[in-house]
């Protein structure tokens, strides 16, 4: 098996290459005005200036690209095939737009540390960023080793994230790892989201068996982590399949984010559908409302939050539009 269908170069991307001019190759870690990418021949460093300057797809961690000649003949990127998935945040610099992170990432693992106590917001704002990508969804609960009962988190996690897959993981301990494993049986791609210092690197090289990825101590008062991930990277392991680590992410703002609402607070949308007010409703004890007092209060008011963020989005690009 070669590197590049480790990755996941099956016959559909082959394919799909077909219909475009160069060669497959899929992005590793992308750079100011370059990417390193992984191709039949092996791992080049390829000019993706003319994406962004034509107004075209620029390309992001994890996209399978064609290269062709460029400059002088060197490598360049000259199409980014279409995305099977895609992970997207409001950009934190720039509200009014979005930032994608990840593309064709079969799962995204929802990484929160057992050394803290699980935030339901947090939690369930990755989730809802985690759904709207199209992959599956798995919340993984690192450093078990640190909790007296970790079964407790999983049930209250598994709570918080219906539908999801919850894996309770100590790296350092083997544990768990198997579980994380097993998302990438068939070179499947797994990318990691997650505040710094919830342990997203220290399972990499876990399940990469090297220190692919470094590491640092967590501060003792608040738990709270040092940037060690400082550009999003594919990193293959050595059974096939790859996993994404992140930057630490503190807060992570949804995007055009209405599927991955619904998703990640299924019980509270399929509620929704049945509201005499449905189209209007915000779900605060109307007479008649199906929702209001069915489910947990702080629950709902966090999906009503993140329901009113994702409407005010929605008024702003109209807005802009205008």
């Amino acid at each position: 098996m070669t590197l590049l269908e480790a990755l996941g170069a099956d016959r559909q991307w082959r394919d799909l290459a077909q219909g475009h001019g160069g060669q497959l190759g899929r992005v590793v870690q992308v750079d100011r005005g370059e990417c390193e990418v992984v191709t039949d021949d092996g791992r080049i460093r390829a000019s993706s200036d003319s994406q962004r300057a034509q107004g075209k797809v620029a390309p992001v961690t994890g996209d399978w690209v064609m290269i062709v000649p460029g400059p002088e003949d060197s490598p360049a990127v000259g199409h980014v095939l279409e995305r099977r998935t895609l992970v997207v945040r409001r950009d934190p610099a720039e509200h009014a737009r979005p930032q994608p992170l990840v593309a064709n990432a079969h799962v995204v693992g929802v990484v929160h540390g057992l050394d803290r106590r699980i935030n339901p917001a947090r939690l369930e704002r990755f989730c809802v960023v985690a759904w709207q990508s199209g992959a599956e969804v798995a919340v993984i609960l690192a450093k078990a080793d640190l909790r007296r009962h970790p079964e407790r988190d999983a049930e209250k996690a598994a709570a918080l994230a219906p539908g999801a897959g919850v894996i309770v993981t100590a790296a350092l301990r083997d544990e768990g790892l198997a579980d994380v494993a097993a998302l990438l049986e068939g070179n499947r791609t797994l990318v990691l989201l997650g505040p710094s210092g919830v342990g997203k690197s220290t399972l990499i090289n876990a399940l990469a068996g090297t220190d692919a990825q470094a590491t640092q101590q967590v501060r003792a008062g608040d738990a709270k982590g040092r940037h060690t991930t400082t550009a999003r990277r594919l990193i293959p392991l050595p059974g096939g399949g790859s996993v994404v680590d992140t930057p630490g992410i503190r807060t992570v703002g949804p995007w055009d984010a209405w599927e991955g609402l619904a998703a990640a607070y299924a019980e509270i949308d399929a509620l929704d559908h049945q509201c005499r007010f449905a189209e209007d409703c915000w779900h605060q004890g109307q007479p008649g409302c199906a929702v209001a007092g069915k489910v947990d209060a702080d629950r709902l008011r966090r999906y009503l939050d993140l329901a009113e963020e994702l409407a005010d989005q929605d008024f702003d690009r109209a807005r802009r539009r205008r």
